[in-house]
């Protein structure tokens, strides 16, 4: 019986080989950047929200939120102290509402940050500082009840502090 030359095996063999890294290491190295940049991103997020921290002020308003509902539009304005290390900046509000039915959560559209007192990243809310932030809010009913008012920032949305009424 005759067979293929050990020589021509190996040759086939190593060709098989270098196909295979051929095919198969591009696709292993993007795996391994996407892991390594995901860490990164990760790590670099966690440390900037380490840095991240601020508060209402609670000499403000009703602990350091105003509130004026009339039919289904009103104001909200709250006073908050950036008692972190970190810029904050593009801030928005999330409310609890208290209805006949149950409780409605508020959120953008319904309720914005005006353009004056919004603070950006080219001017934002520095360490230290403390800012009033004042809101347009639509879609509500005067009868309901603010129950609870959060306040979020673009830096670290997972550090916002909740103040419930």
């Amino acid at each position: 019986m005759k067979g293929v030359s050990t020589m021509i095996s190996t040759i086939l063999l190593i060709g098989i080989v270098v196909l295979m890294a051929a095919v198969i290491g591009p696709w292993i190295m993007k795996i391994a950047t996407d892991a390594s940049n995901a860490a990164g991103n990760s790590a670099n997020t966690d440390i900037i929200c380490r840095q991240t921290a601020y508060a209402f002020d609670s000499g403000y308003g009703n602990s350091g939120v105003a509130w004026n509902f009339t039919q289904t539009n009103g104001t909200l304005s709250a006073k908050i102290i950036n008692t972190g290390t970190q810029n904050l900046y593009n801030f928005s509000f999330e409310l609890m509402m208290q209805t006949e039915t149950g409780m409605k959560l508020i959120i953008y559209p319904e309720i914005n940050v005006t353009f004056e007192t919004q603070r950006t990243k080219m001017n934002p809310l520095k360490p230290g500082y403390e800012w009033i932030l004042d809101a347009d809010v639509t879609g509500i009913n005067n009868t309901w009840s603010l129950m609870k008012v959060k306040i979020i920032n673009d830096v670290c949305p997972r550090v916002s502090p909740t103040l419930e009424i």
